[in-house]
């Protein structure tokens, strides 16, 4: 249950596959609908205040090249 868990909250991180793929995998592999939705989105959250704080920075290294 863990590993499902762990999975679909990973594959919510994920920009192609995030709740979209992320929820159904965890439904299909024994979590509940709400377990899933709940990990899923904690999941898509996570990354997020990594992109705030890095995407400035990322443009100037970018405006450089």
């Amino acid at each position: 249950m863990i590993k499902t868990a762990l999975m679909t909250f990973l594959m919510a991180m994920v920009p192609v596959i995030e709740l979209r793929g992320a929820i159904p995998y965890g439904v299909i592999s024994g979590l509940s609908v709400p377990a899933a939705f709940i990990i899923a989105v904690i999941g898509n959250l996570v990354p997020i205040p990594v992109l705030v704080v890095f995407t400035r920075k990322v443009f100037e290294w970018l405006r450089t090249k």
